[in-house]
């Protein structure tokens, strides 16, 4: 007996087994679809969220237009939050699955300047994205990728590459409502040998459907045996859905059919019907299987089968939507007289639209310009139906040809077109702006090219494909450079201020560039700077019996001509004009007191020197020759009382104030005529009036200490020693001035 109980048992258990591991369904270890709003990144935590490779939480603190969760606070981040964040090393990789069809997708990834950060890449099954996630920040910033998810997608992945991508949340926007409730089966076997006389096993599975009826047939077979000991196992694996409103009617009965046979079979048919046909056979819009089945006799039918795997169960009609692809409907349909019957019927459905993706290089001009020929090529993949075509237009759809398409200079508006089997089409437009050309600079000659001041520079500028754009001038060979102003007609202009810039010759060189970003070559024109004229110094006051300086230098350009004026301030004759040879630089200057055939009297005269270089500009400077005024033989000497200082006999001795500078006065009296020549020798009264006179001027120069008395004190001497013998002063006056 224990052996047969033994073999009962065996025989048992894998047959429950079996039937609880068909019916619950069991599922991989994957996460739980997504629900439906935003999802922090702890959801990983509740199954929500796989990782795989090197991933853990840190806690980072970051600026954004983000929020933190409501369990953590809810603060805006605009002024800066910490919080923890899930970190995916280098090939890591988080994902998950969506429960149904969605319409919007998206990512919260860290945009840092911190070392190591890497490149996320966001993927949903055919469509992806990647963002590089470096940035020269202080703080790291969250910002959304934003993915479409292609119809029919059921699982989405985020992956680092090249270093660390932080994530801190999933949004998902489901199409739709949540899919209906599928009723759960969950059977409970029992096994429960009895230790007494008469040895019973009983075997109870039981089938239960929530929310539908509850269905449970009981075998009880009876046998005697005797046990030794007493074993139950029990292997209860749930799984609950629990929808709400809650609805659980629950019927028990036991299933005792007693059919009467009948020579006619049910009958089942299936039509398979699409709103939007599209091309070979495909449906574009929404497909539904239509099901109808009867029993001739008048029984109940039940029909039953699956849709391409996927089991489905209705009563004697049902409509059954179709999903996306090709496939294979079987159905039988059962009548309770025990009879059945099948069908088949076989369904293609694509309402998806190609995904086309172009590719241009990158525009290395300007304004969208590219300034090299470039090519147009694309790329399409349909999952489904497949592609039929990919082509291009650049006649506004008129004709279409393969791709790539190869544009020189010119505005180009193209057309990518591609095709499915099903006949979904997706047209893109683009304009492809092409400008090889650089621009043409002209600049204006000028009359003169010699320029002082301000001097006004013109010229054109032409760029027929994008347009001018600006230009630049150059005066130091193209080391620095300098806005034109653009102006009506394709002019451009300038104004440049040569006084700016020391003499000489200089190269101005003129480029423009155009909206592309071309840069044309260089126009140029010299020309000579002469803003400053030849250096002339003259001494400044000098006695008619000495010799005066006049030096010259050049400008940079050589000197023409070099001319001196003496000049009568009375204006009483014509000007003493004199011309030295430009070949040096220093000259010496001396006059015979002559205006052509008058001789000068004592006076000052103005002396005017002027050196002009060969483009005409000079440079001048003026000194004085003084004549003095030499009388008679009778002299007299007159003491100025303001000459002399008063010491008192008080403690302190005040010196009474002299002008800065004795002046010589000098008087013209009658001439008259000397019978006798005079001594060869000084008389004594002379000599008297003489030694006064050294005393008024050398008092004079004590109490002026400055050093312009002393000089005059020393001309004064010199003047005295030069005269020849025998001549005599008449009349010497010395006045100082206030």
């Amino acid at each position: 007996m224990r052996q047969l109980r033994i073999v009962l048992i065996s025989l048992l258990l894998p047959v429950l087994f079996f039937r609880l591991t068909v019916h619950t369904h069991a599922a991989p270890l994957a996460a739980t679809a997504m629900q439906e709003g935003r999802t922090y990144d702890q959801a990983h935590d509740l199954g929500f969220i796989d990782w795989n490779g090197s991933a853990q939480y840190v806690y980072i603190t970051h600026r954004d237009g983000s929020s933190l969760p409501p369990e953590e606070g809810g603060v805006y981040c605009g002024s800066g939050c910490s919080e923890w964040v899930t970190r995916l090393g280098n090939g890591a990789t988080a994902g998950g699955s969506f429960d149904r069809n969605v319409s919007y997708f998206e990512v919260m990834v860290s945009f840092t300047g911190e070392g190591g950060v890497g490149t996320a890449v966001l993927q949903a099954c055919s469509n992806s994205m990647s963002w590089a996630l470096y940035n020269n920040t202080s703080l790291p910033g969250f910002v959304s990728m934003i993915l479409a998810v292609p119809a029919g997608c059921r699982s989405w992945s985020l992956s680092a590459s090249g270093g660390f991508v932080d994530f801190r949340s999933i949004d998902v926007t489901y199409v739709g409502p949540p899919n209906t409730a599928t009723p759960t089966a969950s059977r409970t076997p029992t096994f429960t040998p009895a230790s007494t006389g008469t040895s019973t096993a009983t075997a109870t599975p039981t089938l239960t459907y929530t929310p539908t009826a509850t269905f449970t047939p009981t075998r009880t077979p009876t046998m005697t045996y005797t046990p030794t000991a007493t074993f139950t196992p029990t292997r209860t694996p749930t799984l609950t859905f629990t929808p709400t409103p809650t609805f659980t009617p629950t019927a028990t009965f036991t299933n005792t059919p007693s059919p009467t046979p009948t020579p006619l079979p049910p009958q089942v048919i299936g039509r398979v019907d699409c709103d939007l046909w599209g091309e070979a056979g495909w449906c574009r819009g929404n497909e539904t299987l239509q099901l109808t089945a009867r029993d001739p006799q008048g029984f109940g039918v039940t029909i039953r089968g699956d849709l391409n795997g996927v089991l489905f169960t209705c009563g004697s009609s049902c409509d059954l939507p179709l999903p996306e692809g090709t496939g294979t409907a079987h159905y039988i349909v059962t009548s309770t007289s025990g009879r059945a019957s099948s069908g088949m019927s076989t369904w293609q459905r694509d309402g998806t639209p190609p995904d086309l993706q172009t590719s241009l290089p990158p525009v290395n001009g300007r304004s969208g310009w590219y300034v090299s020929e470039v090519d147009l090529s694309a790329a399409a993949t349909d999952e489904i139906s497949g592609l039929a075509n990919l082509e291009g237009s650049t006649d506004d759809g008129v004709s279409w040809f393969p791709l790539p398409i190869h544009f020189t200079s010119g505005i180009h508006p193209v057309q990518i077109r591609v095709k499915d089997m099903a006949g979904n089409e997706v047209v893109e437009s683009k304009v492809v702006r092409v400008d090889t050309a650089p621009p043409v600079t002209r600049i204006d000659p000028l009359v003169n090219t010699v320029i002082q001041g301000e001097a006004p520079l013109n010229g054109t500028l032409l760029d027929e494909m994008s347009g001018p754009a600006g230009g630049e001038i150059s005066i130091d060979e193209g080391k620095t450079w300098m806005a034109v102003s653009l102006g009506p007609g394709n002019a451009w202009s300038y104004l440049w201020r040569s006084s700016e810039v020391p003499n000489g010759e200089y190269t101005l060189l003129v480029r423009g560039m155009d909206r592309a970003g071309n840069v044309g070559g260089v126009d140029s024109i010299t020309l000579s700077v002469d803003n400053g004229p030849p250096a002339v110094s003259i001494t400044e006051r000098w006695w008619i019996w000495q010799e005066g300086q006049m030096k010259v230098s050049a400008n940079h350009f050589s000197i023409a001509t070099i001319r001196l004026k003496i000049r009568d301030p009375h204006r009483r004759w014509k000007d003493m004009t004199l011309d030295f040879d430009p070949g040096r630089d220093s000259y010496i200057v001396k006059w015979d007191r002559r205006f052509t055939d008058v001789m000068a009297p004592a006076g000052e005269y103005l002396v005017l020197a002027e050196a002009c270089d060969v483009n005409g500009l000079c440079g001048r400077d003026e000194g004085w020759i003084m004549i003095p005024e030499v009388s008679s033989p009778t002299a007299t000497f007159v003491n100025t009382p303001t000459v002399t200082s008063t010491l008192m006999p008080s403690a302190t001795p005040t010196p009474s104030p002299v002008p800065p500078t004795p002046t010589l006065a000098l008087h013209t009296p009658v001439p008259e005529e000397r019978p006798v020549p005079a001594p060869p020798f000084l008389p004594l009264w002379q000599m008297m009036g003489l030694l006064g006179l050294f005393m008024v001027i050398a008092s004079a120069s004590v109490v002026d200490p400055r050093p312009q008395a002393l000089k005059r004190l020393g001309e004064t001497f010199e003047a005295l020693s030069e005269l020849p013998e025998g001549d005599s002063i008449e009349h010497l006056e010395i006045q100082e001035k206030k």
